[in-house]
């Protein structure tokens, strides 16, 4: 049992190249944060290139933005909760109902507390200007830390980096300051990011790792490794499998993710035992939920191999039900 394979790499090798990692950034990071981790209890790792050290534990606010029965007060409670916490790290995107507007009501003052995030999802230049300017006035920003060219699975990604195209039109707003830092991100469709990665256009890239959807869209063999070589910075999304029911249920009240309770924790610790990956990117719904994922991730320890042969076996079971959820493992175009 101790060879037994995974994806093309024994579990033994997974394992011990999971904890070097995961103890090499956590000491990479220490000298640099190490006041912050001391002070407000939750480790930070660097993001790759952008030397930025950042929370483990990124705060994605799609499910309180995007309910129905959320407000963008609400939304400021969340933030200055998670804040308190010790999460430096947050996310957030145009599209996630009232979430930048919240995020904007809570940051004023602690605006150079964290490290800002949010996504364009355009295939015109016009759309990215609109939204994008939508997104700097709602969080009440001249710049945001990272803007991500968002869902490379269902964008037009050869006319994106044409002369009009909206990766090259993110690429100016980088020039002009709105944006420190350019990522992509992306659900499926792993083909389409290698050439994004390569340009050496990107410091940060978001992607769908956890223990069931490897063996549906398998980020974790088919891009983490050249985002690797290219010192990205590597967050870690869909940590639970996205919510149930898909994306039309972030509506909701409180909709369950994908991944039964049971294995949340072991969610994390697969995510965030990854080679590379600076931090594991989970949506909430109220400071409740906050507070319960940041003890989760400061309880975190590499799986053990009785641990790592159970996700194998629960994982490969749950892909067979769950299918390409995320839309097609090849793109179209």
């Amino acid at each position: 049992m101790g060879n037994v394979k995974l994806s093309g790499v024994s579990r033994r090798k997974f394992l011990h190249q999971t904890g070097a990692a995961v103890g090499s950034v956590i000491l990479g990071a220490a000298s640099s944060a190490s006041a912050s981790t001391a002070a407000e209890g939750l480790p930070r790792r660097v993001l790759g290139k952008t030397k930025i050290p950042v929370s483990i534990l990124t705060l994605g606010t799609a499910p309180c933005g995007q309910s129905n029965f959320g407000t963008s007060r609400q939304v400021a409670e969340i933030v200055n909760a998670a804040v308190d916490e010790g999460i430096n790290f947050i996310d957030t995107a145009r599209i996630y109902g009232c979430a930048e507007e919240g995020i904007g009501l809570a940051l004023g003052r602690r605006r150079k507390e964290v490290f800002l995030a949010t996504k364009v999802w355009a295939d015109t230049i016009q759309e990215a200007e609109e939204r994008f300017g939508q997104s700097l006035k709602l969080l009440k920003t001249e710049q945001v830390d990272l803007a991500y060219f968002h869902s490379l699975g269902n964008r037009d990604v050869g006319r994106a980096r044409q002369a009009d195209g909206v990766f090259n039109w993110l690429l100016k707003q980088k020039q002009l300051g709105k944006t420190r830092f350019l990522g992509i991100s992306g659900h499926n469709a792993c083909e389409r990011f290698p050439t994004f990665i390569e340009s050496g256009d990107v410091d940060v890239i978001m992607m769908v790792l956890n223990f069931v959807d490897r063996y549906t869209y398998d980020f974790e063999t088919k891009v983490l490794p050249l985002a690797r070589k290219h010192d990205l910075g590597i967050v870690a999304m869909k940590v639970f499998g996205g919510v149930r029911g898909g994306f039309a249920s972030y509506s909701g009240h409180k909709t369950p993710p994908q991944i039964d309770a049971q294995y949340l924790e072991l969610a994390v610790r697969y995510s965030l035992g990854l080679p590379g990956v600076a931090a594991v990117n989970i949506g909430v719904h109220d400071a409740e939920q906050v507070r319960k994922n940041v003890q989760i991730v400061k309880n975190f320890r590499p799986l053990s191999t009785e641990e790592q042969s159970l996700l194998e076996r629960v994982g490969r079971e749950l892909a067979k039900k769950w299918g390409p959820h995320f839309g097609p493992v090849k793109g179209i175009r």
